[in-house]
């Protein structure tokens, strides 16, 4: 289940991962689990009358973080793509302090998000970042903790699952 915050312009969503990256398939530990937080472009499209429903379009991320481990608590996956190119990510960047505490980095990274602080984004997609700031500043702590309800849920006994051929779950 994917959930969605939508603004103005942008969008977060959490959702729950299982991924087995098929480059290292054989090897030990190849298993990656948690949650992962996506900033999006968000579009609007009135339809109808103004008694119709709007048609709500999510672009591809622009940021990810994910809170990924190898096993149950292990911590040791943790990285976030500070960009994304047509929903590709960049290269993972370690930071010691969001797999110390995840919490606290993914609070801090949401403000700066909300600040349209962040390195390496669109010009239009850092004006709609700080357009929404006040509602994602807002809605930080319903996106925090539902972020680390879904990483303490993949912290529970590891199913065995079915993949598809991109390794998800």
């Amino acid at each position: 289940m994917e959930h969605i915050w939508a603004f103005s312009s942008s969008a977060v969503t959490v959702c729950a991962v299982d991924f087995l990256d098929p480059a290292v398939a054989g090897e030990p530990l190849a298993r990656e689990r948690g949650a992962r937080v996506e900033v999006r472009p968000l579009r609007w499209r009135p339809a109808g009358s103004i008694y119709a429903s709007s048609a709500l379009h999510l672009e591809p991320a622009v940021l990810r973080v994910d809170l990924l481990e190898s096993s149950p608590g292990a911590a040791d996956r943790m990285h976030w793509h500070p960009g994304m190119r047509d929903g590709e990510p960049r290269g993972r960047t370690f930071d010691r302090d969001l797999s110390a505490d995840p919490r606290r980095w993914l609070e801090d990274f949401l403000s700066g998000v909300s600040q349209g602080d962040v390195a390496g984004l669109e010009p239009a997609v850092s004006t709609g970042l700080r357009a929404d700031g006040p509602a994602i500043s807002a809605a930080a702590y319903d996106i925090v903790d539902r972020a680390m309800r879904v990483l303490d849920e993949a912290r529970e006994p590891w199913p065995d699952v079915t993949r598809d051929e991109r390794g998800l779950a």
